[in-house]
C-alpha cells in the first residue's frame, strides 16, 4: 500500500451505488475519503437486473425521501431502453399489465459513473482490495492497515463491515441469477411468477439490442439449486445466454441497528431492500447519501453516528416496513400453484401496482 492510503477521515467499503453514492457526499464536505474494493473493475461482473424505475415512481415508492430529483439527474447516455409498463405472469403464465415508468441500464457502466462522481468530489478508490476487519481505528484489508474515524459498510449482504462492527447479519437471503441475451424484445419488462421461481421471480427485461435475464428464489420454497430453475426459464424460452452471474439477495427487510461505534451500513448490507420485488439501487443511493453527511458531520462535529439510523428510517422506512408485511402475506401462497394464481387473480392490476409500488394492498 501506497502512504498517501494508509489514513482517511471515512474509509468506504464497497464501490456499488450505495458506496460511491456515501463517499460522494461524504467527500463534498472536505473531508478525506477513501473506498475500496475487492473487485479489480467496478461494476464488473454485472449481478443484477439493471432496471430503475423514474424519478415519478421513485417519489410514489419513497414518498418521504429527499432531493430524488437532484439524486437521480442521471445522463441520458446511462438509459438502454425506457418502458411505461410491466407485465406479471402468474404460474399459468396469464398476463396482468402494469402502468409502471422506469428504464434499464447497463450497471457496470452505471456504477462506474456513480463512481466517478465521487471522484469529482475528492473522494479516492482503490480497487482489489478486500476488507478483513476492524481493529480499533484501523480497517484490516488485503493490502494493508488503513487508520479511519469512520467506516461505512457498503460491502453487500454478507457483509464482513457488519460481522466486525458486531451489528446483525441479514436473514432470509434469496440466491439469483442473472445474464445477458442478445436479441429484440419488445419495451415491457417481465416478471413471472410460480413454479419456475418458488418464493421468488423470473424476469427478462429489455434493453437495447438484447435483454436482461434472470431467476431468483426463496430456498424455503425451493426443491433444487437457483442454478436448475435458470437453466429451465431460459431453456423454456429458447433463449441464449451470457454466462450467468450469481448474487445474494436480503428480502427480510432493513436491519434493526445500522450503526455503531465508529461505523454505519448501507445498501444490502443494511438489508435496504424492497421485499417485494428486490430492487435496491433507488434506496442505497438515498441512504448513501445520508451515510455520507453523517459520516462528514461525525468527523467535523463530532455529530452522533446514530443519527444516521433515524434519518434513513424517517425516509424510507415505512415502505420498507410495508413490503416486509406483504412478503409475509405471499408467502402463505408460495407453496402452492392454485394459490399464487387465485391470490394475483384476485389482487388484479391496481393491486398488484400497490405492491410493486411497495404500499399497502388496499390503498
Amino acid at each position: 500500500m501506497t502512504e498517501d492510503i494508509r489514513s482517511a477521515d471515512v474509509v468506504v467499503v464497497g464501490a456499488g451505488p450505495a458506496g460511491c453514492t456515501a463517499a460522494e457526499h461524504a467527500a463534498l464536505d472536505g473531508i478525506d475519503v477513501l473506498i475500496i474494493e475487492r473487485k479489480q473493475e467496478i461494476g464488473v461482473p454485472v449481478a443484477c437486473g439493471e432496471f430503475l424505475p423514474s424519478i415519478e415512481e421513485i417519489k410514489k415508492i419513497l414518498p418521504r425521501a429527499v432531493e430524488v430529483d437532484s439524486l437521480f439527474d442521471f445522463p441520458s447516455s446511462l438509459t438502454s431502453m425506457r418502458s411505461d409498463a410491466m407485465r406479471i405472469y402468474d404460474p399459468k403464465l396469464r398476463s396482468f399489465k402494469i402502468q409502471f415508468d422506469g428504464f434499464t441500464t447497463d450497471r457496470d457502466r452505471f456504477d462506474k459513473y456513480l463512481a466517478s462522481k465521487a471522484r469529482e468530489a475528492g473522494a479516492r478508490i482503490v480497487t482489489g482490495c478486500t476488507f478483513s476487519s476492524l481493529d480499533g481505528q484501523e480497517v484490516v484489508t488485503s493490502a494493508g492497515r488503513i487508520r479511519t474515524k469512520v467506516v461505512i459498510g457498503a460491502d453487500g449482504p454478507l457483509s464482513r463491515v457488519a460481522a466486525s462492527l458486531g451489528l446483525p447479519r441479514n436473514k432470509g437471503l434469496c440466491p439469483a441469477l442473472t445474464a445477458q441475451t442478445k436479441g429484440d424484445f419488445e419495451p415491457i419488462p417481465e416478471m413471472y411468477f410460480g413454479s419456475m421461481a418458488p418464493g421468488g421471480y423470473a424476469w427478462i427485461l429489455p434493453k437495447k439490442g438484447g435483454a436482461n435475464v434472470g431467476v431468483g428464489i426463496s430456498m424455503r420454497f425451493a426443491r433444487g439449486k437457483v442454478g436448475d430453475y435458470f437453466k429451465r426459464f431460459v431453456g423454456d424460452r429458447d433463449l441464449v445466454t451470457s454466462k450467468p452471474t450469481g448474487k445474494y439477495v436480503p428480502m427480510s427487510g432493513p436491519l434493526s441497528r445500522t450503526t455503531a461505534k465508529n461505523g454505519m451500513l448501507v445498501g444490502d448490507s443494511a438489508g435496504h431492500v424492497m421485499a417485494v420485488n428486490g430492487g435496491g439501487v433507488p434506496i442505497a443511493i438515498i441512504c448513501g447519501k445520508l451515510a455520507g453527511e453523517v459520516a462528514a458531520a461525525k468527523v467535523l462535529r463530532e455529530t452522533s453516528i446514530d443519527t444516521y439510523d433515524k434519518l434513513w428510517r424517517g425516509q424510507v422506512g415505512k415502505p420498507l416496513r410495508t413490503a416486509v408485511r406483504t412478503k409475509a402475506l405471499a408467502s402463505l401462497c408460495f407453496g402452492s400453484q392454485w394459490r399464487l394464481g387465485a391470490a394475483m387473480g384476485f389482487l388484479g392490476e391496481r393491486r398488484m401496482g400497490n405492491i410493486i409500488r411497495c404500499k399497502s394492498v388496499f390503498a
